[in-house]
């Protein structure tokens, strides 16, 4: 058996039902070590401390809207260059993007969008499928570049080594980075086999991204510096590479519980409250889940209502 053959018997097992039950289970398995480990880490620093020390300036709550809309918003003005539908019609469709994509799976947003833009919008299937691809495309291009460039900044003025802590051989990021490079030379020279929209269109896409992601890792620093302002810039540069490093490992469930693990436990190296950033970590997620579950159920009673008043309409057409 070469290589060719058990690769795609290798895709045709986790395809069938007792592999995609048993890819769940080890979804879950994940999932509930983290969770566990979180817990006694939790219970390690002590949960009434935890407990004391959730953010209570307002700042910290207005700035998390800030970052929980950023994307949705962004989205707008980017499928917006290529699609036509007012902010109103869209903004709930990208709420409910994100929300798909964060709570259900990896980019089963986009499954929901290209369902409802072949719904609701004049162009064809095939012309959405190319814009939701091109973008899909295009961010990761952006967001691989960023996190290697900011990675580097902050791993450099971080008052810890990571590369010591994280057990990874300098060579590693040598190799990371080469392999990012010939990427992006590859992508410059079959840019027009791999990209279907004039490069204006995705010109505009990719800077409204690298804005979006400045914006984001900027004010989230800001978020944490309002809560904790004895804590040195550094420090949170420090999170702000292990975040980057967490959130970018691929087919990882919970890298938001990943993040919180791997932070508390670096804040044994820091000179930083674990309580602390226990506080503000556990704060930002719980607040995620919650918007995410509110808005998501508002959306969907509403878009039973649109679809209950759409077949009244139908209804009374048809009578008369």
């Amino acid at each position: 058996m070469d290589f060719f053959d058990f690769k795609k018997r290798w895709i045709a097992f986790w395809r069938t039902d007792f592999g995609k039950k048993l890819a769940k289970v080890f979804q879950y398995l994940f999932i509930a070590g983290i969770l566990a480990y979180l817990i006694y880490q939790l219970t390690e620093i002590g949960w009434q401390r935890v407990w004391e020390s959730l953010p209570v300036t307002p700042w910290f709550y207005i700035l998390f809207l800030f970052l929980y809309f950023a994307l949705p918003i962004s989205e707008q003005f980017i499928y917006g260059t290529s699609l036509k539908f007012s902010f109103w019609k869209g903004l709930p469709v990208f709420i409910q993007k994100k929300i798909y994509n964060a709570d259900v799976l990896g980019y089963s947003g986009e499954a929901y969008f290209f369902v409802w833009a072949k719904k609701n919008l004049e162009e064809s299937a095939g012309y959405i499928f190319g814009v939701i691809k091109d973008n899909n495309i295009i961010s990761s291009i952006t967001s691989t570049l960023v996190a290697a460039i900011l990675l580097s900044i902050f791993l450099y003025v971080s008052q810890i080594n990571l590369q010591e802590v994280l057990d990874i051989n300098r060579r590693y990021f040598y190799y990371g980075a080469g392999i990012v490079v010939l990427i992006l030379i590859s992508l410059v020279f079959f840019r027009n086999y791999i990209i279907t929209m004039p490069m204006e269109t995705a010109g505009k896409i990719f800077g409204i991204h690298l804005a979006r992601l400045f914006f984001v890792y900027s004010v989230e620093i800001i978020q944490w510096m309002i809560v904790m302002p004895e804590v040195p810039l550094y420090i949170w540069f420090t999170y702000m590479g292990i975040k980057i490093i967490s959130t970018r490992i691929p087919f990882l469930p919970s890298r938001d519980l990943l993040f919180i693990g791997a932070s508390l436990e670096i804040s044994k190296f820091l000179d930083v409250s674990g309580a602390g950033i226990a506080g503000i970590l556990l704060a930002s997620n719980v607040l995620t889940k919650l918007v995410n579950l509110g808005l998501y159920s508002v959306l969907a009673f509403r878009g039973k209502l649109i679809k209950k008043e759409d077949k009244g309409a139908k209804g009374v057409v048809s009578d008369t």
